[in-house]
């Protein structure tokens, strides 16, 4: 293979083997560029671009979270009712349009409940857990809500709990 090469350049003039010369020049460095670094490039701004996501998204979760503290000590204390179960919660999310979201309705054996949506609307979520939390007689005892890759829909897992009294 590389006698037929040696062969190949034998036989080509001075200024043809210059000629090849130059274009291995700029050849070369153009397939490292395009083959090697802009894909890296992107794979950088891509991950970028999801970190910003992340930290937006921890610093709402954060906002939030403080909201909730100044909020509750500031709300007057409501009475919790006695637990509604889980037949109770399915109907408030009957009337709230939000039971063919939910993909797990699970009552443990221990007085809890874990809610599960897959794919849910955010906006529609938020609105019935603030209008119903109160008169379910359950606290949240765990929240997991996950962004998805459509905008206004999110992933949540809530586990229920009555009050300790």
């Amino acid at each position: 293979m590389r006698g037929r090469f040696l062969d190949f350049l034998l036989q080509l003039t001075r200024r043809e083997r210059m000629l090849l010369a130059s274009m291995g020049v700029i050849v070369v460095p153009l397939a490292v560029i395009f083959g090697l670094i802009l894909p890296l490039q992107d794979q950088r701004n891509a991950a970028e671009l999801a970190q910003k996501e992340a930290v937006a998204l921890q610093r709402w979760v954060s906002s939030q979270a403080r909201e909730q503290t100044v909020l509750s000590q500031t709300a007057p204390q409501t009475e919790i009712g006695n637990p509604i179960g889980s037949g109770g919660i399915e109907q408030g999310l009957i009337k709230a349009q939000l039971r063919q979201s939910v993909t797990v309705l699970d009552a443990d054996g221990e007085d809890g409940i874990e809610l599960q949506f897959e794919r849910v609307d955010f906006l529609k979520l938020a609105s019935w857990l603030r209008s119903t939390h109160p008169e379910w007689g359950y606290d949240i005892v765990a929240f997991r809500l996950e962004a998805t890759n459509e905008p206004g829909v999110v992933s949540t897992w809530l586990d229920l709990r009555p009050p300790k009294k």
